[in-house]
């Protein structure tokens, strides 16, 4: 990777298909790095049990969402259903490339191509799969319909063709083998061998 202009931080989002275990990876490896944190983004939807402002979202009313958006102060967002805004502040990535920090985010695959192409050289992108009978396990235990289950397996077959586009591949059929080779790519990326000529 290049030096970039941000300053040495990177972020490892996480893509994939609902039900890959993006999440659950994510909190699974962050106890084990130093200097690696979750990406708080901006949203308008309530918090959940157990969520803290600052910490998995920045939690906003829909006008001061709409404010943010019109003065240009998010990388991305996304309209997920009416009046249910997602989006990720240039400012808490800027901030910590700058400092040096390492962030990790679950990040839908549009909104990922869009952090990846404003900061090029602090984005790696790991798609995280799991094959179509572990998704569909994993989505029946969250209580998800069947009906709803088919077409997010229709949906994660689509996806599946964005994984040429990231730096790494995790496969979380296994979780705790896929949380140990998630950590060690992580510690790779961050610290690259030097090329000698």
């Amino acid at each position: 990777m290049a030096v970039s202009p941000f300053g040495p931080g990177k972020i490892f989002i996480l893509v994939g298909p609902g039900g890959a275990g993006k999440n659950t990876l994510m909190k699974a490896v962050m106890p084990q790095l130093d200097n690696l944190s979750q990406l708080a983004t901006a949203t308008t939807r309530d918090p959940r049990p157990g969520e803290q402002h600052g910490r998995e979202h920045i939690f906003m009313d829909l006008a001061t969402f709409e404010q943010w958006k019109d003065n240009g102060w998010f990388v991305e967002f996304e309209e997920v259903t009416p009046e249910k805004y997602y989006g990720t502040p240039k400012i808490a990535l800027e901030r910590a490339f700058a400092e040096g920090r390492d962030l990790i985010a679950d990040i839908e695959i549009a909104g990922a191509e869009r952090i990846k192409a404003a900061y090029p050289d602090n984005v790696v992108l790991v798609f995280i799969w799991a094959h179509q009978d572990v998704l569909a396990e994993r989505m029946r235990a969250r209580g998800t319909s069947e009906k709803d289950i088919q077409e997010r397996l229709d949906r994660a077959e689509r996806e599946y063709a964005f994984a040429e586009q990231c730096e790494a591949l995790v496969v979380n059929d296994i979780q705790t083998q896929a949380a140990d080779e998630l950590r060690s790519l992580i510690e790779r990326l961050r610290n690259p061998k030097p090329v000698h000529a």
